[in-house]
């Protein structure tokens, strides 16, 4: 099973995530909680997907062994041209950072937006992960794939 019932317990980790994330980088730096875990009542994978925004991101990039140093992998730009990404697996979590006034950052901040404001959406989506997740239980990639189309739709209706 890679799908859960929303938990309150993702916003303190969020939380604690982005504190430690604060500490070790001592940049100016703004965290966002995004992804199916910052909106309530969506079901998701158990990772905290946070989004950071700076002014520029070469500081980020000079202090990536500092992130490294609390458990995060730097993946460079990882296929998002303007991005620095970070991953952790001792609590999963996804650490996207890009420049304030970033069309990828505003995506990810309008999906969450939209998905708080729209309960029918976050009962769509429910329905479609359910369905995905019965029918492709052992390939998340797969169900990944599946699912984009949704998201897809939701960044298209953004004014961006």
């Amino acid at each position: 099973m890679y799908i859960f019932p929303h938990s309150e317990l993702w916003k303190d980790d969020f939380e604690n995530e982005a504190e430690s994330i604060k500490l070790a980088l001592g940049l100016d730096i703004e965290l966002i909680h995004i992804g199916s875990t910052s909106v309530p009542g969506l079901l998701a994978k158990d990772c905290i997907d946070i989004l950071g925004q700076v002014e520029n991101l070469e500081p980020v990039r000079k202090a990536r062994k500092k992130l490294e140093d609390i458990g995060f992998e730097a993946r460079g730009s990882y296929g998002i041209e303007g991005r620095e990404y970070f991953s952790k697996s001792s609590r999963k979590c996804h650490l996207h950072i890009f420049e304030f006034g970033s069309t990828e950052a505003a995506k990810h901040l309008g999906f969450k937006d939209v998905m708080l404001k729209n309960p029918e959406l976050v009962e769509a989506l429910n329905r479609l992960k359910t369905e995905l997740h019965s029918k492709y239980p052992n390939h998340k990639e797969k169900y990944q794939a599946m699912k984009k189309p949704f998201y897809d739709r939701i960044h298209s209706s953004l004014k961006l």
